[in-house]
Order: C-alpha cells, then structure tokens, then sequence
C-alpha cells in the first residue's frame, strides 16, 4: 500500500498510482514482454525498401519531437517524472505501439505498411503519450503490486486456517510449492481483470490529452477525426486496431458535437480538472481548456454550503463527467454543469476559504488559501463579478 498512492489524472480521474521510478521497470517489463511475444518483421530490408524505412522512421521523429515539446508545455509537472519523451521503431511486423512511464514510446514497423497520413501517425504518437501522461502505467503497476502483496499474504493465511500442525508440517515443501503457484496465477488473473476495467476510461483520457497536444500545436480536430476514421476502416480485428477504431468514433462524435456548438456559438471547453498541493497550505485547483480564455470567469461564493461557482460563457463540458471527487482536507468535489452555451464549475468545500483566480496558458488556476475567508456571502443569491474574485 506505501508503493500504491493515491493520484488524479489530468482529466481528475482519482487513481492509485505507483512511484515513476517502480511503475518503470514494471511498464518496462510489461513493454518488453509485449514485443517479445509480437512477431518480427523478418529478413532486413534492402535498397529502396531501406530508404522507405528511414523515411518513415524520421517522419516518426520529426512528429514525436514536435509532440513531446507540446506535452511538456502544456503538462510542465512532467519533468518531476522524466527528463524526455523517446522515440523507437520496434522491428514488429503487425501493427501497433507501446509506451512505458519512463517516457519511452514504441511504433511497430507494421504501422508502417498502413500508409498512414501525418494526421492519422500524430495522433497514434499522441495517444501513446497520453497513457504516459495520464500516469495510467503507473495506475497498471500499483494494481499490479497490490495483487501480488494480497495474493502472498492471503493464500498464505488460507493454508494456516484450513490446515492442522502436523499436516503441515509433513506437507511443507509441496504446499510453500502449490501456494507460490496459486497466489502468482490469482495475482495475474486478478491484476489483469482491475487492469481490463480500467481501460475503456484510460483509452478516452488518453485521446483527450492527445487532441489537447496536437490542437496546441495547431492541428484541425475536424481533419484528424477524419482521417482516423478513413484509416481504422482498412485494418484489422486485433486488438490495437479495435481499439485506434474506437478513438476514431469518439473523436468524430465529438468533432460533431463541437461544430454543432461552434455554430451556436460556443467555442470552447473544459478538457482537464486537476488538484495539487503547493506545500504552503495552498490546493491549486487546474481547469484545463481547449482554447485560452480571453477574461477571467465571473463567480460568486454560497456560505451554507460553502462553494465556490464559476461560470465559463460559450464553454462546454469536454470531460465526459459532470461530478468528481477529490479526497482533499478542504475540498469535497466539483460539479460541471453544462446549460444553453454556458458551463458552471461549482467547488464544494468542506469549510470556506479564500480564493483566487488567473490564467496560465490554456489552463485557469484557482487557488484555495487554507485560511478561513473572515467574511462569507450570507445568503445564496448569485453575485456576479466582473473583476478577479477573492473573498477577504
């Protein structure tokens, strides 16, 4: 449990999460694990067949350094985990990819044969990075952990319940045999169920934070959705492909939804919800958004119960959810409430304290002092401001 903390993920996903440094080498060995049983391409290439494979490996290049500067840009708490993102072209010839925590993400040469536009290669560079910046490796290596920490201490304290002394005494070197062997086979049968449940969420977190690098960089939503779509219509029914083909629906519905909106006139919205302890008494609250705002949002605070209600005009509610949790001491959640153009972000609080509020690139940051405020809104009627708000 010390090796299996508790984190949020940039979309504020609450999850259990190892340290870098462990989920590492178990994403490493998980990702080695996962070439080796991947079949290789065969024989070295030759004459133009080598050229098309430079060409490829240096288009993969280019778009993953581009990339990598966009994440540590947008996500500057990455540097606490690694110092670089790296890219390599594994000798594999089905298509896929892979990632580990350590930054390191894996394009099979199979890939390769899809002729896959910028657009499509992008986002499958993106998405990868996604995992890795959603932490959901780490998320993987602390289920992981905590299985195998269960699976030793129970099956164990199974065979002293049901046994006798004597019985296991004359039977000890088979039964220490036979309870190795079970608890390792319901440590991996139960690691991967917990690890399977999580994946449809960790999937669409990861398409999220990729989008949220390759808008920033200046790609279209519209022409990516596009050609993801026209691209997962000729592959496979393995399951990388099932899965890109599934990204490719989400990320077209929501090109849909988006166009729709920016015809009625809302043009942005909230893709990420993060909490964050300065260590000077301070929770920074981090509201991520397609596009910068232009002014800060009007709020206004309730005493009984004590919240803090922000309203984003022409804004709509990207994060799929509209209540998160956060086991903080002063915050209780969030609700993201989502009406005629306008989203309301509401802070619940366990007590109420001062705030304030600025904007930070695409993300606006809210910060809750751990002072009580001295005075409090006495009534609940909405109180717009038209300045930064900050309860004295």
């Amino acid at each position: 449990m010390a090796l299996a903390a508790c984190a949020s993920s940039p979309n504020g996903r609450m999850q259990m999460a190892a340290p870098t440094s462990v989920s590492a080498v178990y994403s490493e060995m998980d990702m080695h694990l996962s070439l080796v049983t991947e079949a290789n391409t065969g024989a070295p290439c030759a004459g133009a067949e080598c050229e098309l494979d430079r060409a490829f490996d240096q288009k993969i290049l280019r778009l993953g350094t581009s990339l990598a500067q966009s994440a540590f840009a947008t996500y500057p708490d990455l540097t606490r985990q690694f110092g670089k993102f790296e890219f390599i072209i594994a000798e594999k010839s089905n298509p896929g990819s892979v990632s580990s925590a350590a930054g390191t993400v894996v394009i099979f040469r199979g890939v390769q044969k899809l002729n896959l536009g910028d657009e499509t290669l992008a986002f499958l560079i993106a998405r990868e990075m996604g995992h890795v910046i959603g932490r959901h490796h780490e998320e993987n290596s602390a289920t992981s952990i905590l299985f195998s920490v269960l699976a030793s201490v129970l099956m164990p304290m199974s065979n002293l319940i049901s046994g006798s002394s004597a019985a296991m005494a004359q039977t000890a070197s088979t039964s220490s045999a036979a309870s190795t062997a079970a608890a390792s086979a319901a440590s991996f049968i139960g690691s991967k169920i917990t690890i399977s449940s999580h994946k449809i969420e960790q999937l669409r977190e990861a398409d999220a934070i990729a989008m949220n690098l390759l808008e920033r960089l200046g790609w279209n939503r519209n022409d990516i959705a596009g050609a993801l779509v026209a691209s997962t219509r000729i592959m496979g029914d393995d399951s990388w492909s099932k899965d890109l083909r599934a990204s490719a629906e989400r990320e077209m519905t929501l090109a849909q939804q988006m166009n729709t909106l920016k015809l009625a006139g809302v043009q942005n919205s909230i893709t990420g919800l993060n909490v964050s302890n300065t260590g000077n008494g301070e929770t920074v609250i981090k509201v991520g958004l397609a596009q910068p705002l232009a002014n800060l949002p009007a709020g206004f605070t309730t005493d009984t119960p004590p919240r803090i209600v922000l309203d984003f005009p022409n804004t709509t509610n990207g994060l799929g959810k509209s209540v998160q949790d956060f086991p903080e001491e002063n915050l209780h959640s969030t609700n993201i409430i989502q009406s005629a153009g306008r989203t309301r972000l509401a802070i619940n609080l366990n007590r109420m304290l001062s705030y304030n509020t600025r904007i930070e690139g695409n993300s606006l940051l809210i910060t809750l002092e751990s002072k009580i405020a001295d005075i409090a809104v006495i009534d609940d009627t909405p109180h717009f401001a038209e300045t930064n708000p900050v309860v004295r």
